[in-house]
């Protein structure tokens, strides 16, 4: 069985490049939101597509994303993009999100590796959106998948 050992949480200022004529943040700037976070949190933990290209010779590629859009966001508002690993096997990673409306004090939640246990319950504001996304861990020269090496699965989950 995988445990996950960490997550990431970020806040986001909903721009007005964002949104779309309704005044409703643009589906596909969720995307942007999801993967930044997802990047953030490799780079956080030392492996950065620099770093993954040096050690391994390959880097995270975005394979499959499956998005529920709750309710929309607005210009102005802030909100915290939570992701954590899911799973990592073969040349293979999943990974879930969330985004809500944050509501709270911003001052303890900037952009930030935590614990999964210590992730934070989403009850500070309304759940916007919930997604997944299957990664592939592509060799840089070939284009071909490559195996996820452990001294990079051992920093996101373990088992």
């Amino acid at each position: 069985m995988t445990r996950i050992l960490t997550g990431y949480v970020a806040l986001v200022k909903v721009r007005f490049s964002e949104c779309d004529p309704l005044g409703h943040v643009n589906n596909a700037v969720y995307l942007n939101y999801l993967e930044q976070a997802a990047i953030d949190h490799a780079s956080a933990l030392g492996w950065s597509s620099k770093e993954l290209t040096a050690e391994a010779g390959a880097v995270f590629v975005a394979r499959k994303h499956e998005i529920t859009y709750r309710q929309p966001a607005y210009e102005g508002d802030t909100l915290l993009v939570c992701t954590w690993p899911t799973e990592m096997r073969g040349a293979r990673g999943m990974r879930s999100y969330t985004i809500s409306r944050f509501t709270g004090d911003v001052s303890g939640w900037v952009d930030r590796v935590v614990p999964f246990e210590d992730m934070p319950e989403i009850a500070t504001g309304d759940l916007l959106v919930t997604a997944n996304t299957e990664w592939a861990f592509m060799n840089v020269t070939s284009g071909r998948p490559a195996r996820i090496p452990e001294i990079v699965a051992k920093d996101f989950v373990e088992g």
